[in-house]
């Protein structure tokens, strides 16, 4: 699913997925490691929003995306991977335990990794066919162990992971939302700004120029040292985003068009981005308060990782 696309309908419904960068870099320790053995994820924190009960979810097939674990030991290691309900104490602000690990499977969940070798586990979700499903926000930890071979003797020490799954039968909380853009700004060192433009007074009828003249645009900001490329477009469902009261999603989201859909942005540089606004000069349009979402991914990465601004247009009477 591209970056443009993140809330495409299928038969399946829609799927939405965020990952926390931060958390990527080793994933969430566990366990203990010597040197010269240890385990390595990049699959930390996965959030998935708006899954349907009642339909079978494979990340590997909606996203492209693999639970993958890397041997950075010096042996062969053999591993078991399972679900385990968190703790209260471990759960993310709004979110509550799965009610039922088995609601997860990991494809294959035992395999050998030879030393420098990585899995591409696959990760399918099945949501019981119940409505008091819908609306709820669910936890779930992806946990991979060493399995001690029955005959080695002695002391084992075994080896883990602990990766955090998130997943919403509705939309994402806000502070997950805030959260993934604190993370993604504090580990890239790049984003979006304005997070939210207000734009008043726009004419319906006419081409609008946003950063030429009165009407200002969204920026890419990049704080960091590396150059990134991002690919930018606009949400096919703005409401994912936690929108302002009394803004609607736009009824069509062609109305904004981005002018230059990739950018390269150079270290500390900041560039604006380019779009037109083309509202039909129709009555229901005039007076009215509209939002869009624009998205940029960025490319190269291993996961999907996307910032946002949200747009608001007030049209003119």
């Amino acid at each position: 699913m591209s970056a443009i696309n993140e809330g495409k309908i299928r038969k399946y419904g829609y799927l939405w997925l965020i990952t926390i960068m931060v958390l990527l870099i080793n994933g969430i320790g566990l366990s203990q490691q010597k040197e010269g053995r240890g385990l390595a994820t990049k699959f930390g924190d996965v959030i998935l929003a708006y899954l349907k009960p009642g339909m079978v979810y494979s990340i590997k097939k909606e996203e492209n995306l693999f639970y993958k674990v890397t041997n950075q030991s010096t042996m062969k290691l053999p591993l078991v991977a399972t679900v385990v309900i968190p703790r209260e104490k471990e759960l993310k602000p709004g979110y509550e335990p799965i009610p039922d690990p088995s609601w997860i499977k990991i494809v294959p969940s035992r395999f050998d990794l030879e030393p420098g070798e990585a899995s591409n586990c696959d990760v399918i979700i099945s949501i019981p066919p119940d409505e008091k499903f819908t609306n709820r926000n669910f936890q779930a930890f992806l946990v991979t162990k060493t399995v001690a071979p029955p005959e080695e003797p002695g002391v084992y020490i075994g080896l883990g992971l602990k990766s955090r799954l998130r997943f919403s039968t509705g939309p994402t909380p806000v502070q997950t939302l805030a959260e993934f853009r604190r993370k993604t700004l504090e580990a890239l060192k790049i984003d979006m700004a304005p997070f939210d433009l207000y734009l008043s007074e726009v004419p319906t009828g006419e081409v609008v120029r946003l950063g030429k003249g009165e009407y200002p645009t969204l920026q890419v900001v990049n704080r960091g040292k590396e150059s990134y490329k991002l690919e930018f477009g606009v949400a096919d469902n703005p409401s994912v985003y936690g929108l302002t009261k009394d803004y609607m999603p736009a009824p069509d989201k062609t109305w904004l068009k981005i002018l230059r859909k990739r950018m390269k942005v150079k270290q500390r540089q900041i560039k604006d981005i380019g779009m037109e606004l083309n509202i039909p000069d129709k009555e229901e349009y005039k007076g009215k308060f509209f939002a869009f979402v624009v998205i940029g991914e960025i490319e190269g990465l291993d996961f999907p990782v996307r910032v946002y601004s949200r747009l608001y247009i007030k049209t003119k009477e």
